[in-house]
C-alpha cells in the first residue's frame, strides 16, 4: 500500500480522495476562501482550513 506524505501537493481529485468527499466538496471549499494556488494543496492544509473554518458550507448560502 502506498504511504502518502502530509507535504506532498494534492490537485483536487486527489485532495477530494484523501478526505473521502466528492471533488465538488473541495471546489466549494475554495469558494468559501480555501486557498490552492497552482490548484495544488496538501491534505495538512485542508485539515487545517476546515478545523479552522467549521461553519464554512454556512457563509456559501448567504
Amino acid at each position: 500500500m502506498l504511504k502518502h506524505n502530509d507535504t506532498q501537493l494534492l490537485s483536487i481529485k486527489e485532495l477530494a480522495w484523501r478526505l473521502n468527499r466528492h471533488p465538488n466538496y473541495v471546489y466549494h471549499m475554495k469558494k468559501a476562501g480555501f486557498r490552492m494556488p497552482g490548484y495544488r494543496a496538501t491534505i495538512e492544509d485542508a485539515l487545517n482550513w476546515l478545523y479552522d473554518h467549521p461553519d464554512w458550507r454556512r457563509k456559501l448560502d448567504s
